[in-house]
């Protein structure tokens, strides 16, 4: 019986010799098989290659297996249900290792097949001891239990060896990775941990939105009013840099009477009306009128009253006999009359305490200019001032948003408050275009002159009308009897002709309200408009009209109002420029258009000095600054427009109103009559083909 093998060859004693060779030689396949799971040569091939020989071949014989065991191990096999009893083959521990054929595994169905290929001598299995477990450790792997097969099962899976299983021919063992101590396993374990909380705050850090504290607060029962009141209100206006004023004791007025119940006050404007109509019309008896201008014989005339002053009545409910009487021309200029204890009227002009003091100022011009002023510290009644001092040059009403005022005024107080501005001492205008020379005006009395004056001496008449295309030339003047001198008879020339090229500024002569814009026919584009004591301006021909101009809107002498063309009846570019009086036409030229005076030869020397020192007070007043701008609120989109009836449909479609260059016009406007100028034959001017665009 041959004798198992060590498994490592170095556990083998002595030299084999031939017996024991040709032993092992017949034996070894039966030796190779019965070890399930060893491992063979690095050389030998594989069962399933085709260099191996098949197990039921011809040249691989089923060799006979000769089992001895103990009588234990026996009976351990024996019990093992579905288990053949095969006892570990033993051989001489003598026979060193030898290279054979391959054999082949063990089969499912536990028959041992031959395999071509080396074996080994076994040694045999140490023993067990009794009470051991029936299926331990020990190298007979023929005792372990069944398991899973994993990737190093297979023909190469070797047992009991101390360097694992073996690898297949060609292919070598990967290098040991490295080795981390525990100390780094910590270490590098916790630095892993910290960059996935990190990673983990950044993720919710983006999920969840940024706290904000000042929304919550306004978010809450106290601040949710708050909030909304907040939002309703505009944007804040610039703050005012007024002067703070303290008001001075007031003598007696006839607005204490207003508590005694036997009292009656009465009180109105004048307006055009005479003084005793105006009082009449109040409910004062005609005795009681005479018995005030009685009292203020000697004191004030009431023939010339002004249309905003104000008078105020005091009469007994009774008796309607008068008790006290005001007449207010302004803040600082009051007349009183008040019953003594004699029963009489007696006129006084009352002390208001008059003073009066120079205001430097400047603004900036927005869109709402009485806020522009009022930011400047200015108060109200300063408009009227400027335009005072620059009649006839230009108004208020054209001041351009971005131009900018500086000014030196004169200003009256009454019992320490504001009353009016007396006068303008100096100002200057600056236009929005750098470009623009700026327009300073001066005050000054000498001599012989008296008023305002520009820097060069040159002061308008007393009219103020301007020219409504400076520098223009006149073509043809106003003739109601001129001979045409085409159609050879005689057709009227109501107005007067500026010659000009097409896009040439034509501005307004004079401040006034529009009345028309709009087409009118022979007149073409035509703007007209209405100025005080019944004059009515016309500008036609035009061939486009100033941005936003529109009928009812106030402008300013020199106001833009549109451009020269040859819309209408025309024979080539230019103005015709008209000029009515209570319906009637007239020469515009009796308007003393751009009419100047001279400055007297003999206040010159003092108008230059007195120049020369504004001048530098002027310059030393800063230029102010724009104002913030508002926050615009949030705009709806229109609503779409519906579409449009398809044809043959029984939908009525309203009809928009008639849009002109200067935006809609009520359908029953009707263009001024006689606004034609009749000036020649029905010729077609060039404007005309392409009419203008509203603006």
């Amino acid at each position: 019986m041959p004798s198992a093998v060590p498994q490592n060859p170095s556990e083998a004693s002595g030299a084999p010799d031939a017996a024991d060779r040709s032993e092992e030689q017949r034996n070894g396949a039966s030796g190779s098989a019965v070890e399930r799971g060893a491992t063979d040569s690095p050389a030998a091939p594989r069962a399933d290659s085709p260099a191996a020989p098949r197990a039921d071949s011809p040249a691989a014989p089923r060799a006979d297996i000769t089992r001895s065991a103990p009588d234990d191990e026996a009976g351990d096999a024996l019990d093992a249900p579905g288990r053949p009893a095969s006892p570990p083959l033993t051989a001489p521990l003598s026979a060193p290792r030898r290279e054979s054929a391959p054999a082949a595994p063990w089969s499912r169905s536990g028959d041992l097949r031959p395999r071509a290929g080396p074996s080994w001598s076994q040694s045999p299995a140490p023993p067990r001891p009794r009470g051991a477990a029936r299926w331990s450790s020990s190298g007979d792997l023929r005792a372990l239990p069944p398991r899973t097969p994993s990737l190093v099962d297979g023909p190469h899976a070797a047992s009991g060896s101390a360097e694992g299983p073996r690898l297949p021919p060609g292919l070598t063992r990967p290098p040991p990775g490295p080795h981390l101590s525990p100390r780094l396993t910590a270490v590098f374990g916790g630095i892993f941990g910290l960059a996935t909380l990190t990673s983990l705050i950044a993720l919710l850090i983006q999920g969840v939105p940024v706290r904000d504290e000042r929304a919550l607060v306004a978010a809450g029962p106290a601040g949710s009013s708050a909030g909304a009141d907040e939002a309703a209100k505009p944007p804040a206006a610039p703050e005012s840099k007024k002067k703070k004023r303290t008001p001075l004791p007031s003598p007696w007025r006839i607005s204490e009477l207003a508590k005694d119940p036997s009292m009656r006050l009465v009180s109105d404007v004048m307006e055009r009306r005479s003084f005793i109509i105006a009082l009449d019309e109040k409910g004062v008896p005609k005795a009681q009128i005479y018995r005030i201008l009685k009292a203020f014989e000697g004191v004030r005339k009431f023939d010339r009253c002004g249309r905003k002053d104000r008078f105020t009545v005091a009469m007994d409910r009774s008796t309607r006999r008068v008790r006290a009487f005001e007449y207010e021309v302004s803040s600082s200029e009051i007349y009183q009359a008040r019953e003594n204890a004699a029963g009489l009227l007696s006129g006084t002009t009352l002390d208001m305490k008059i003073a009066e003091e120079e205001v430097v100022a400047a603004f900036y011009v927005g869109k709402d200019i009485v806020q522009a002023y009022q930011s400047g510290g200015l108060e109200d009644g300063v408009l009227d001032a400027i335009d005072e001092a620059l009649s006839g040059r230009t108004s208020t009403e054209s001041f351009e948003e971005g131009s900018t005022v500086r000014l030196i005024a004169m200003e009256e107080t009454a019992l320490g408050m504001f009353s009016r501005y007396k006068k303008i001492v100096a100002l200057e205008y600056r236009p929005v275009d750098p470009a623009e020379k700026p327009l300073r005006i001066y005050n000054f009395t000498g001599q012989e002159a008296r008023g305002y004056f520009d820097e060069r001496g040159r002061q308008p008449y007393a009219g103020g009308w301007r020219a409504p295309v400076p520098g223009a030339p006149v073509t043809s003047r106003f003739n109601p009897k001129r001979m045409h001198p085409v159609l050879k008879k005689v057709m009227p020339h109501n107005g007067t002709d500026f010659g000009a090229p097409t896009g040439t500024p034509v501005y307004s002569a004079y401040r006034g309200v529009i009345d028309w814009v709009g087409p009118a026919g022979p007149s073409g584009n035509l703007v007209t408009v209405t100025h005080p004591n019944g004059i009515t301006t016309g500008y036609a021909h035009l061939s486009r009209f100033a941005p936003g101009i529109k009928p009812g809107m106030k402008v300013g002498t020199r106001q833009l109002v549109g451009y020269v063309g040859s819309t209408g009846r025309s024979t080539g570019p230019h103005l015709h420029f008209t000029a009515k009086k209570d319906g009637k036409y007239f020469d515009a030229e009796t308007l003393q258009l751009d009419g100047e005076r001279v400055m007297p030869g003999v206040d010159r020397a003092a108008f230059a000095a007195a120049k020369e020192a504004l001048d530098k007070r002027l310059d030393a007043i800063p230029l102010p600054e724009p104002p913030p701008e508002p926050v615009k609120p949030e705009v709806a989109e229109p609503a779409p427009s519906p579409p449009p009836a398809a044809a043959g449909s029984d939908v009525t479609v309203s009809t928009a109103p008639r849009v002109g260059p200067s935006g809609p016009t009520e359908p029953e406007a009707q263009p001024p009559e006689d606004a034609g100028d009749d000036e020649g034959e029905l010729i077609q001017g060039p404007d005309l083909k392409n009419p203008p665009k509203p603006m």
